[in-house]
């Protein structure tokens, strides 16, 4: 028998909703919110009270009204509460600070050499991080929401709500591993998801995705992944795995992948096999993977002919790969992001969009249109400080932790 809904349930539903149109439309007014959320004035009226008596959100001015008074308006108090957001990328750990309204303030990063960390160093290097931002928060009593922590690779979620997210993380060498202890050490809540998950909620809520109900980014690095956004939300998958395009076939006869199989997407598009397909230059940049593919993309520009047939061939793979996710999910908009990404759509964007289109079917491939991220660098911590807010906004606590 399903679970009665209480007025408790409802009364958190609608200021939920009502947050997330704030969070999208301001400033606004009360009647604009109403129109927009479907909510009858009076429980508009009562949620937007309990949301400027609690001083998550403030009146800001006046918009004039055709034949009626003016509109008192609407939005977000930056200085109502605060996030941190950790993106843990293959070779740096960056955290970064943020106010309610998700304006960076201050960031802290860590270089590890070798693409490897050891989960004893991470945990340490992001507590002190953590504390030093929260240390740069000159009032006294600041409600921090909790940290959110993106990583590059899969994140399961606990069968029982007591149990532990594992992470499959084997671009820094991470299996089965958790980061619950950071939680009771820093007297937080602490999230942790898929760092193209977490960069895709930053495109959702900030970025080239914004008001777009269905969107795809993929990120291009030395790893491949995907965040899904569908009917204007995350799609997670049934235990928060989906995304892993990076690691569907396109090749059954070629390299050898890292995650054990064969002729991955990310064997072709990620850095080391782009590189891979230059002759005799894999070696040469391993580890230099970014300065490999800026030598590359020179001597493309220079004329060199196996150059120019390496990157001729990446964008047709990758307008291959693009037209599987055009085909399977019919997005509005796929965002390209990752560092190696933005380097192809800087250069080559009108080309990958011919590729796609060329090899996608025709009616969703005319509807895709395919975007360079704006976001840049700052898009992974961004998207890691969305978790709190996130989870803030959908169980509506009306009294949010405050940091020890």
């Amino acid at each position: 028998m399903p679970n009665k809904i209480s007025t408790q349930d409802v009364r958190r539903a609608n200021r939920a909703l009502v947050l997330r149109h704030l969070r999208l439309n301001h400033p606004t007014s009360r009647i604009d919110l109403g129109a927009m959320t479907g909510l009858s004035p009076a429980t508009v009226t009562s949620v937007v009270g309990e949301l400027l008596a609690e001083g998550t959100i403030a009146e800001t001015g006046f918009r004039s009204s055709a034949g009626g008074r003016p509109r008192t308006l609407l939005e977000p108090r930056p200085e109502s509460a605060y996030v941190l957001g950790c993106d843990i990328s293959e070779h740096e750990l960056t955290t970064a600070l943020f106010d309610f309204t998700l304006q960076q303030l201050d960031s802290r990063s860590y270089t590890f050499p070798e693409r490897q960390l050891d989960l004893a160093t991470a945990t340490t290097v992001i507590a002190n991080q953590v504390r030093e931002l929260i240390g740069t928060l000159s009032e006294t009593g600041n409600r921090v929401l909790g940290l959110g922590i993106g990583v590059p690779g899969m994140v399961e979620e606990p069968a029982v709500p007591e149990g532990d997210s594992l992470i499959h993380a084997e671009l820094i060498g991470w299996r089965d591993v958790s980061l619950s202890g950071l939680s009771a050490e820093l007297g937080l809540p602490v999230f942790v998801d898929n760092g193209a998950k977490t960069t895709t909620l930053a495109e959702a809520w900030c970025g080239e995705a914004r008001g777009v109900e269905h969107a795809i980014l993929v990120l291009i690095g030395d790893g491949v992944g995907a965040g899904v956004i569908t009917n204007g939300r995350l799609y997670r998958g049934a235990t928060s795995s989906a995304g892993e395009w990076g690691h569907t076939k396109i090749d059954l006869s070629g390299r050898p992948c890292r995650c054990g199989s064969r002729g991955c997407v990310e064997t072709v598009l990620g850095a080391s096999g782009v590189l891979h397909a230059w002759p005799g230059q894999a070696e040469v940049w391993k580890g230099r993977e970014p300065e490999g593919v800026a030598s590359l993309l020179a001597a493309f520009d220079a004329g060199d002919e196996a150059a120019v047939t390496v990157v001729t061939e990446l964008i047709d793979h990758l307008g291959l790969a693009l037209s599987g996710l055009v085909n399977l999910y019919n997005p509005q908009k796929i965002i390209l992001g990752g560092w190696l990404g933005q380097m192809i759509a800087l250069r080559f964007l009108g080309d990958v969009r011919e590729a796609t289109l060329r090899h996608s079917l025709p009616q969703p491939g005319r509807q895709a249109v395919v975007e360079r991220s704006l976001l840049g660098s700052r898009g992974p911590a961004l998207g890691a400080a969305i978790l709190p807010i996130e989870r803030y906004i959908e169980f509506g606590l009306s009294h949010p932790l405050t940091s020890s």
